[in-house]
This record gives structure tokens, C-alpha cells and sequence, in this order.
């Protein structure tokens, strides 16, 4: 996309500052990102631009995207935000054993006990490794989260030891934001300094 001068010097204006402390808040910075980490490219997809907010143990990279109103005037459009956990190594924060998720398979089987869950990937219990390992392959499954719509994905297994299974997973028909919405709730309800 091609920006008029005026619109570059609005950007500039508006994005000049790197980092801005909040006022009172010590802990917790907005920094303004015209380029997404490499590791976070195919969570926020088709977003130029994000907002990166920091707390105590976890950042917040909100996708935006500057459209124009019906007006001809600039509209910030806030997608739903990633939430990264930096203690540690940075990854994707997890929800351990979250309440009312499911992953099944077309016949509505349901592959095991989801002992932790990211927008990138989960970890299962499961009774039959081996079983299971065959029955993924390229296979559409399902994610049924609360209250929401069945996420189709397709599973990338990463380890198995014993009756624990890990794999990223792959969104079909860009149910990623739905993924996102509902960790970002979980996430909101826990850390009380992101309501």
C-alpha cells in the first residue's frame, strides 16, 4: 500500500516516540512495532503494524491496522492481542488444563485430556500413543473451545513420551483470532492490571 506524504508525516508524528512510559505505571511500557518478530508473523497475520505492551511477566502484541473511515479520515482498527510470556524464554503463553476444551476428531471422539493449550500448540494425555500418532496424519480435527464455534486444525506433532503428546497446530479457514480471543480472555480474567 502507498501512502500519500501526508499520510507518512501522520505516521511519523504519531509513531515518533519508540517508547512511552504510562503515566504511574513503572512496570509497564507501550512501545509502537513496525515490524513483527519473525516468531509472531504467523500468529498476527496480515497486521503491517502492532502495539507491544508490556506487564509483570508477559507482553501483549496487539495487531493494527490503519483504515480509512467512510470519511477519507484515518480509523485505528485493533485486532485481539497475542499474549507472549517472558519468563523464561519468550513463546506463546499457555493455559494449563483449561476447563471445557476439547480436541475431537470427525466422528466426534474425543483424542485425549488437553493438559495445556497455546495459539500456537497443545499437550495432551493420551491412552493410546501409538493409535493416536496414526489417527492425526493429515487429518482435520477440532478444537471445541466454551461457547465458541469448533476451530478446525490440522496437528504438527512435536514429542511424545509415554502418554503426554505435544504438536503445534495449524488454523484452517483463519480461525487463529478465535484461538486468540479465547486465551486473551482467559489471560484478562487472570491478570487483573490488563482489565
Amino acid at each position: 500500500m502507498d501512502f500519500s506524504t501526508d499520510e507518512v508525516a501522520l505516521f511519523q508524528e504519531l509513531f515518533s516516540s519508540t517508547s512511552t512510559e504510562l503515566v504511574g505505571e513503572s512496570n509497564k511500557v507501550l512501545d509502537i512495532q513496525t515490524q513483527i518478530p519473525s516468531s509472531l508473523a504467523s500468529i498476527l497475520h496480515q497486521s503491517s503494524l502492532s502495539l507491544l505492551a508490556e506487564g509483570q511477566g508477559y507482553k501483549l502484541w496487539i495487531p493494527l491496522k490503519i483504515e480509512k473511515d467512510e470519511f477519507g479520515g484515518l480509523r485505528p482498527n485493533f485486532g485481539t492481542p497475542e499474549v507472549i510470556d517472558i519468563n523464561g524464554h519468550e513463546r506463546s503463553w499457555r493455559v494449563k488444563q483449561p476447563e471445557d476444551v476439547t480436541l475431537t476428531d470427525e466422528t466426534n471422539n474425543q483424542l485425549g485430556d488437553i493438559l495445556s493449550l497455546s495459539s500456537t500448540g497443545l499437550t495432551l494425555r493420551i491412552q493410546d500413543p501409538k493409535a493416536l500418532k496414526q489417527g492425526i496424519d493429515g487429518k482435520v480435527l477440532y478444537l471445541n473451545l466454551p461457547d465458541q464455534k469448533h476451530v478446525e486444525l490440522q496437528l504438527e506433532p512435536v514429542r511424545s513420551d509415554r502418554h503426554v503428546f505435544a504438536a503445534r497446530f495449524e488454523c484452517l479457514n483463519h480461525d487463529q483470532d478465535v484461538i486468540r480471543e479465547f486465551l486473551f480472555s482467559l489471560h484478562k480474567s487472570r491478570n487483573e492490571e490488563v482489565k
